[in-house]
């Protein structure tokens, strides 16, 4: 590898050594006449070497790996951070929405879009986790990333915790289950098959109290760098996307053992 880069550094002198050489006093830049040997003695070198660009393609793939990975860990620094700063408001947050054990010793915060697969996916594994665990403690934030109507759906359910916050179990499980698009309109009707007022959600969805709630999702979000739903916050990580049942049950356990995530 050296010896390649050896070379190549051989050949670019000598370019530039021509090219300075036969330039003009007065001149900053290769004439025509100039920049076509150039290009002609480059392409008949790696036309000569192939080798040689497969290895420097190696060797920029491997930097850019580097810088990503670099990147990642710098992003996971501050999420870190992010999530000491804001435990409060994450674990605690004034009429945010609790289910499992209000009391459990562990709490599992997710963010979800009610027009996300991917959380509908994971529900199934929290519907399991939750009736394995009874000292599991979840918190829900409702952070509507997928559209106007994600948005719709989400300050109905807000709605829903203001005025009927012991059917909102119930209103969750249906709108996580449910097919189709979920809005305005399917929320309320969701909303109106538990007995809940719709003239009262109707009322409450211009409220701009109920827009709070999920304005601090996003930027709690936004803090923790997650980039889609549904995101989660377990002890001392922040865990961006859907993981296995059997990984929740790992991590939980070792929050447990020794106070992390990672024992």
């Amino acid at each position: 590898m050296r010896h390649s880069f050896s070379k190549i550094s051989s050949l670019f002198a000598a370019i530039t050594f021509m090219g300075v050489a036969s330039m003009p006093a007065s001149a900053a830049e290769f004439n025509t006449e100039q920049k076509q040997e150039i290009e002609s003695i480059i392409s008949d070198y790696l036309l000569e070497n192939p080798d040689l660009i497969r290895q420097v393609f190696t060797i920029l793939s491997q930097q850019e790996a580097e810088k990503q990975k670099q990147a990642e860990l710098e992003r996971a620094k501050l999420a870190q951070q992010a999530l000491v700063e804001n435990q409060e408001e994450l674990f605690n947050a004034k009429d945010q929405i609790v289910l499992g054990n209000p009391k459990g010793d562990v709490t599992l915060v997710e963010f979800l879009d009610y027009n996300c697969g991917y959380c509908k996916q994971a529900f199934g594994s929290m519907l399991e986790l939750m009736d394995s665990d009874k000292n599991l403690r979840v918190v829900l934030k409702e952070w509507p990333i997928l559209g106007p109507q994600s948005q719709e759906a989400a300050l109905v359910a807000v709605g829903v915790t203001k005025v009927a916050p012991e059917k909102y179990w119930d209103f969750h499980k249906a709108m996580m289950t449910m097919r189709g698009t979920a809005n305005k309109e399917s929320a309320l009707r969701v909303a109106e098959k538990l007995d809940i007022p719709r003239e009262e959600l109707e009322k409450l969805y211009e409220d701009t109290d109920t827009r709070k709630p999920i304005m601090d999702a996003y930027r709690l979000a936004d803090a923790l760098n997650l980039n889609g739903t549904p995101g989660y916050v377990l002890g001392d990580e922040v865990i961006p996307g859907y993981i296995a049942l059997e990984a929740f049950e790992s991590k939980i356990a070792n929050l447990r053992s020794c106070g992390s995530t990672s024992c």
